[in-house]
């Protein structure tokens, strides 16, 4: 099993190596923003022969693998000094096929940040949901993905 790659100090080497890790890069997959503080990450999935299924459009398995490591990762560099992070369970809506490539646009608020602070500041997991758009380039609606993550302190930080 390939590890995922360990957290770099900034964000612009975390993108180039998550753009180079083989579950990724093998699937038509990058990481084409990611904002300093972690908040912020956009990705698109190329319109490669891989990726598309029998009718010649995006294959649904690629636009829900799309989704998968962003939430965790973004809480991972937020908040994985001290806190376990899990992708703990996902789901996906098709709307409409995609032919060509296609984009995510994924962001955490301030607000959400400190939620999950004061959520799990006690030691107790707190496990949010988010949901994010699947779109093309006429940022027509393809997909929604819906992620829950797992966070709590460490053991070591627990009061």
């Amino acid at each position: 099993m390939l590890p995922l790659p360990s957290l770099p100090k900034n964000a612009k080497s975390m993108r180039r190596r998550l753009n180079w890790w083989p579950p990724l890069f093998f699937t038509g997959i990058q990481i084409t923003y990611l904002s300093d503080d972690y908040t912020h990450c956009k990705a698109r999935l190329r319109n490669w022969f891989s990726t598309k299924n029998i009718h010649g459009t995006q294959f649904g398995g690629s636009l829900f693998a799309m989704t998968d490591p962003i939430y965790a990762m973004i809480c991972n560099c937020i908040f994985g000094e001290k806190h376990y992070v899990w992708d703990k369970s996902a789901s996906i809506e098709y709307i409409k096929p995609a032919y060509g490539e296609v984009y995510l646009d994924c962001q955490i608020s301030p607000e959400e940040v400190a939620e999950i602070t004061e959520k799990t500041k006690d030691g107790q997991k707190y496990c949010p949901e988010f949901t994010v758009r699947v779109f093309d380039a006429n940022n027509e609606t393809v997909a929604i993905a819906k992620r829950t993550i797992y966070i709590r302190l460490k053991k070591e930080y627990r009061p």
